[in-house]
């Protein structure tokens, strides 16, 4: 019974496998899509690349399919430009599609939804903290209008902190105390 159970699985399997392959062949013939290794089903090229996806391994890539080519990350495709002459073309003519990153339900409880600076969408929210981004924070007039403030946080966190140092030093020994001076 157990080897009719295994061979059903494996068999389901292996279809699966065949129908993942031609889905993924279907899909690229409907994109014209850049060249690249060979993606497994399901995986992509992760079990390829692993992960030291680093310069050297996209420049061996670079000479094997060309300057542009695709690297599939799971359900995901990465297109990788590799000339710096292409790069600055697809940035400078498609940079609005390309200066967004993908959400993630991750990246939105951390980000506040993508309301931070790195994770956020490209438009309008985004010029707008761009702006103040760049605002020099720390020259000499707004360091001097805050030093005070500052230096006061400061002088309160070793004052919390000392307060906690010295109420663990007295528990340490209190304990070593009743386990007798024993280490």
């Amino acid at each position: 019974m157990d080897l009719l159970l295994l061979e059903k699985t494996l068999l389901g399997l292996f279809f699966a496998i065949i129908v993942a392959t031609v889905v993924s062949k279907l899909r690229g013939k409907r994109f014209k899509l850049p060249p690249g290794p060979i993606p497994v089903p399901v995986f992509g090229n992760w079990l390829q690349v692993g992960d030291d996806l680093n310069h050297r391994n996209l420049t061996e890539y670079a000479k094997k399919f060309g300057d542009i080519f695709l690297l599939r990350m799971g359900q995901r495709n990465l297109v990788v430009v590799s000339s710096p002459d292409l790069a600055k073309d697809v940035l400078h003519t498609q940079g609005v599609e390309f200066g967004s990153r993908t959400r993630n339900v991750v990246f939105d409880i951390f980000t506040g939804k993508g309301q931070d600076m790195v994770f956020t969408v490209y438009g309008e929210h985004w010029r707008k903290m761009r702006r103040i981004m760049t605002v020099p924070f720390f020259t000499n007039k707004v360091v001097q209008q805050y030093r005070q403030g500052w230096e006061a946080e400061v002088a309160l966190v070793f004052t919390v902190y000392g307060e906690h140092w010295r109420m663990m030093r007295r528990i340490m020994t209190w304990v070593g105390g009743l386990r007798g001076g024993r280490d």
